[in-house]
């Protein structure tokens, strides 16, 4: 008998975030280097969005903004543009976190959630020896 998992927001964004991963790998064209720190930096996020709980505000907030239909998780053509070029410069950008409130904010939902994530960052500074 095979037990099915149960399809949750985490493991339909990080779906997604795979696909998006794979995607720019096979567009690397002239910058393989670029495009293969987008696709650790996505797989990365992947990682961590399939580990947050089912109540995660950043999960909540992508789902305000109506991300979640049915069994995809679809930010729309903004969000797939975030995505697509996260962490694609030559300075690093952000993290998981970071990717999350980015999404948010462009459906325009995620200005608390951005606000949450600077004032975690700020107080991990203070606590650093």
């Amino acid at each position: 008998m095979v037990k099915l998992r149960r399809v949750t927001r985490q493991l339909l964004v990080a779906e997604f975030l795979r696909a998006q991963a794979a995607w720019r790998l096979a567009r690397a064209g002239g910058d393989p280097v670029r495009a293969a720190r987008c696709a650790a930096a996505l797989l990365d996020a992947a990682a961590y969005v399939a580990a947050l709980t089912d109540d995660d505000r950043g999960l909540a907030m992508l789902a305000r903004g109506g991300c979640f239909r049915g069994q995809v998780f679809d930010p729309g053509p903004k969000g797939i543009s975030i995505t697509r070029w996260w962490q694609y410069r030559d300075a690093p950008q952000a993290g998981p976190a970071d990717l999350i409130a980015a999404l948010a904010a462009a459906l325009g939902v995620g200005l608390l959630l951005r606000i949450a994530v600077l004032q975690a960052r700020a107080n991990q500074a203070r606590t650093r020896p």
